[in-house]
């Protein structure tokens, strides 16, 4: 049975709250959200924070006694979403509580008993269920913000299948910009949520076309015929196994992935082990191929080091008989390594990327700074490798004042050591950005979630997401509050190819939700309330009790 009961007089309405102009999709959406457990897949930037907002606000009013959870999967989201949350709903700051890992148990004891509306990371929400620290059976509503992260064993997926074991009666919504990367991976969050109705819209849906501007979307394509010798190396392993068969991929280094080699090795039949060598270089190698060409010289050169210094140490020796003849001894690979060398000094042209990458912002600022009311603008360069933030932000910030950059990164430390931006370095330099001390973020991943980073003009991808949530995530970054341009810079190739995957997949996956035929979603969701009491809806404009942090 429900432990939790239920406000008869507060039932007979929900409330949507009118302290923001009403859109009819929110509205839509929460109405249906009320009953039912359900994924809200909507393009970054229209309004996920209020459909929430709005369903917490109507669950806190009718269980008096009930706790409402907004789990977000970093602690910088779940800073930001307390604030958003109360400035939309109206729900009393006073009542809500940011628990994070670092706050004392008993502090948290105290917490979990005197508020009602509870933000956390799942890491921290699934620790303090199976600690005892709060009772599953107090818990109404759970809000997943970024629900594309739950997949396989991920905390999000821990904290619902516990709840469904102690507690069933509960209300999921789950928030994201898509869903997942292919159907199965969609079926796979409706399964480890217990969704039973998706809400998914995108920017072409005629509800949504009002609120979204125009994005001019141009891929900027660049041929590098530099670096005979590094192709040469690569071809000397490959070509062997096209011609004798093993290898039926491309025979071009440049269009390799280095997992395709790696995969060729782990299935070879007995009769072509031999080959098992020259395929494990030859991934080496791709990978090799993919920094030079997809980002700098500097990353290229430094793996290339890396790799001679590992093939010199005895201690590897082993290894290096495995995988066959050491690429290091190679003429061809010795006069690549001098190559870089050289290129990486003072006064060499910088990589034809980067080249294009600069010419391409200064000129977009430069256009600007004569238009008075546009002086405002700001910019956004996603890269996938951090190593590459740092160069890019040196090489444009050889232009200031015209472009003002700072580099955007995650908490975790780098390969080489190089420490991460903590969660309060991240949230000052939002704040700097907004205010507009710089204009150009350059960001990794951490810049592509949720976060708001306010309005940005120009998207520039230094490289191609083959994810559709990725590529997504990235391009919601503008055309919010006016139109958008985004930039994809491409070497032709693996780059173009990555990019062209991600666009089909994504409109493949829209497609096949939307139509719903392959989905299996959950017959046997509670409504919560009991069937007679059907909640009239009643819109109002809310006083609004911000949340204050407490240090």
């Amino acid at each position: 049975p429900m432990k939790l009961a239920l406000d008869k007089l507060e039932a007979k309405h929900w409330i949507y709250p009118l302290n923001r102009p009403k859109r009819d999709y929110q509205f839509n959406i929460v109405r249906h959200a009320l009953f039912e457990n359900t994924i809200v897949a909507l393009p970054t930037g229209l309004g996920k924070t209020l459909i929430a907002g709005v369903i917490m606000l109507n669950y806190y009013r009718w269980f008096p006694e009930g706790k409402v959870v907004f789990a977000a999967p970093t602690k910088p989201l779940v800073a930001q979403q307390i604030e958003a949350s109360h400035e939309i709903c109206g729900i009393p700051g006073s009542d809500a509580v940011e628990l994070t890992g670092e706050v004392p148990a008993a502090l948290r004891h105290r917490a979990w008993a005197e508020k009602r509306v509870f933000y956390m990371t799942p890491q921290t929400l699934i620790n303090d269920l199976e600690r005892g620290t709060c009772d599953p059976l107090d818990i109404i509503l759970i809000v997943i913000d970024e629900a594309h992260r739950a997949t396989g064993d991920y905390a999000y997926n821990k904290v619902i299948r516990y709840m469904m074991a102690k507690n069933p009666h509960f209300r999921v919504l789950a928030l994201t910009a898509t869903p997942g990367s292919t159907p199965d991976a969609v079926q796979a969050l409706v399964d480890g949520l217990h969704i039973s109705h998706i809400e998914i819209r995108d920017e072409t849906s005629l509800d949504l076309r009002q609120y979204t501007f125009e994005k001019q979307w141009r891929q900027v394509f660049f041929v590098d015929n530099r670096y005979p010798d590094e192709k040469k190396i690569a071809q000397v392993y490959i070509k062997p196994l096209h011609q004798k068969g093993v290898w039926r991929g491309s025979p071009f280094p440049e269009m390799v992935s280095p997992f395709t080699p790696q995969m060729l090795a782990r299935e070879l039949p007995s009769h072509q082990r031999w080959a098992y060598g020259s395929l494990m270089n030859a991934s080496t190698l791709a990978r090799a191929m993919g920094y030079l060409i997809e980002g700098t010289m500097s990353m290229c050169y430094k793996f290339l080091r890396r790799l001679q210094e590992q093939e010199d140490d005895p201690t590897q020796e082993k290894k290096s008989k495995k995988s066959g003849k050491k690429i290091s001894s190679d003429p061809a690979f010795q006069a690549t390594l001098v190559e870089l060398e050289l290129q990486r000094a003072p006064g060499f042209p910088i990589h034809p990327k980067m080249d294009r990458l600069r010419t391409l912002i200064i000129q977009y600022f430069a256009d600007r700074s004569s238009e008075r009311e546009k002086t405002d603008s700001k910019a956004m360069v996603f890269v996938t490798f951090r190593e590459v933030v740092d160069e890019i932000v040196d090489v444009l910030s050889a232009h200031t004042p015209l472009i003002r950059a700072t580099r955007f990164i995650g908490q975790g430390t780098d390969k080489e050591g190089g420490k991460g931006m903590s969660q309060k370095e991240q949230l000052e330099v939002i704040k700097r950005f907004k205010e507009g001390e710089f204009n150009i973020l350059v960001a990794t991943s951490v810049g592509e979630e949720g976060l708001d980073i306010g309005e940005v003009d120009l998207i520039a991808c230094y490289d191609a997401q083959k994810t559709p949530i990725r590529m997504l995530q990235r391009l919601g970054r503008t055309g919010r509050k006016r139109a958008g341009l985004v930039h994809v810079l491409l070497a032709e190739g693996r780059e173009e190819q990555n990019l062209d995957k991600a666009k089909a997949t994504y409109k493949e996956v829209q497609k096949s939700i939307v139509r719903g035929e392959q989905l299996e979603l959950y017959g046997d969701v509670e409504r919560l309330l009991p069937d007679n009491i059907k909640p009239q809806c009643l819109e109002k404009v809310m006083d609004i009790q911000p949340y204050v942090r407490e240090d």
